[in-house]
């Protein structure tokens, strides 16, 4: 059947949106209200299917409208930033380097005003976003010819059947735009148009707005901020190995670097998908890999990772893969060959080296809100590889993750006989990064009954 035709931008006023606005952003929405603006003060409300660019290489860009107005009249409207201003309504978009194949996760945004901040506050930088998670990544193998052609076939997919975790997205992009797919994504954004920014910037009648406004930019710029706290502490920590004459690949200690990072809660890792569609459509794409007149898995769950912040104060672990490493800086490796079994091995003698150091000076720096002390000391870092390179204690076998994070477990399409993916690239050598003293486990509804 299909697809039902949907206005993708509307020119609204204030009023037209406000209550969609306020279910999500209450205290944004009191904030304008107070200031009533007149219905000159246009508002763009845009839906970007699954995957739309909204940003790339310093371009904006609109969905393509159904409507007469043509996109370069409506970004004429919104033309006082590279970014506009918008808020998120429905679902989220993640910011994103893409680089030599390679995609550097630096935000995921969620409900609220998230678009366009620091480029209104006078910075930006030339990276993208997407609508939607765009560092999407299915454990199984989903290469294999004649599966993706069944698939290509049905959904219309151009796509070739992808070799690389780096393709995943772009498949499953496409397949959610086909006609055939069973439902509509949409990240919903309104957008603020070129009338509001003046008085934003210049009228005290709407100072509580731009205040608002720098608030916001003061969050966002937390990234930036944990970072140079964070180099402060690593200059130090290497500073007292080479003093030690330990030496360890400059590859590791970025990694290790990486992880601390991601424990910060300063950018996102992976985790697997358990039918909550705020990253997409991805139980319609897990069932579509899974049932025969789709790709047609045989065995495995078509388990999903998708971009998550860690947080000592949640239940849930984050994961990051030593196959897919996305880190931003590294210094050249060394020219001896290491596998990832010495890769890990020596993760795990520098992280003891980091730990077991909490009476340096560098632990009572603070990283945000909390001294870093306080937040490795809550940590558990597990380190898993295919079963039959286990080794004891520091190696675990995958096979037990999903003994350790039920998450895992979420099937689709409940067919009891399809096992976890344990054999994925994804998982041969893959760092877990959890609260040693997490809040109790959610209720079996919050795990969606698994």
């Amino acid at each position: 059947m299909p697809k039902e035709k949907r206005t993708l931008v509307e020119e609204l006023t204030w009023s037209e949106v406000r209550d969609t606005v306020s279910k999500t952003s209450r205290e944004l929405s009191d904030i304008i209200d107070e200031i009533s603006p007149g219905k000159e003060f246009i508002v763009f409300k845009v839906l970007y299917p699954f995957g739309s660019k909204i940003l790339s290489e310093n371009s904006f860009y609109l969905p393509k409208n159904s409507e007469n107005e043509s996109n370069d009249n409506i970004k004429g409207k919104l033309s006082y930033s590279k970014v506009p201003l918008g808020i998120i309504t429905k679902n989220t978009a993640e910011l994103f380097f893409d680089i030599h194949r390679k995609i550097f996760s630096l935000a995921v945004f969620g409900k609220g005003l998230e678009i366009g901040i620091l480029e209104h506050l006078g910075w930006s930088s030339n990276y993208n976003i997407t609508s939607g998670a765009r560092s999407l990544y299915m454990l199984p193998k989903i290469s294999e010819a004649l599966s993706h052609k069944q698939l290509k076939k049905k959904f219309g997919i151009t796509e070739s059947p992808p070799k690389h975790f780096y393709d995943h997205w772009q498949v499953f992009s496409q397949l959610s735009q086909s006609s055939n797919f069973s439902s509509h994504w949409f990240c919903e954004i309104v957008f603020l148009s070129n009338k509001w920014i003046e008085p934003i910037k210049k009228d005290p009648a709407w100072s509580k707005l731009a205040l608002y406004i720098s608030q916001k930019g003061w969050q966002q710029s937390g990234y930036g901020r944990k970072k140079a706290a964070l180099d402060i502490v690593w200059e130090i920590f290497v500073k007292s190995l080479s003093n030690k004459e330990l030496k360890f690949d400059p590859y590791v200690v970025d990694t290790l670097k990486h992880i601390i990072y991601i424990s910060t809660g300063a950018i996102p890792a992976s985790a697997p998908s358990i039918g909550t569609e705020e990253a997409g459509p991805l139980k319609n794409i897990q069932m579509i890999y899974e049932d025969s007149q789709g790709y047609g898995l045989e065995e495995y769950i078509a388990t999903i990772m998708h971009p998550q912040y860690f947080s000592t104060k949640s239940q849930n672990s984050v994961y990051y893969s030593l196959q897919l490493p996305n880190l931003l800086e590294s210094l050249p490796r060394t020219k001896k060959v290491t596998s990832v079994i010495d890769n890990i091995r020596e993760l795990s003698e520098l992280l003891n080296c980091f730990l077991n150091k909490d009476t340096e000076p560098w632990s009572k720096i603070p990283i945000g809100n909390t001294l870093l002390i306080d937040i490795i000391k809550e940590l558990q870092i597990d380190y898993f590889h295919g079963d039959m390179f286990a080794y004891g204690d520091l190696i675990k076998s995958s096979l037990k993750m999903p003994d350790l994070d039920s998450r895992l477990k979420y099937n689709p399409s409940n067919n009891k006989k399809r096992v976890f993916a344990s054999n994925s690239s994804f998982l041969r050598g893959c760092v877990r990064i959890s609260a040693k003293s997490p809040p109790a486990e959610p209720s079996k509804d919050q795990l969606l009954n698994l």
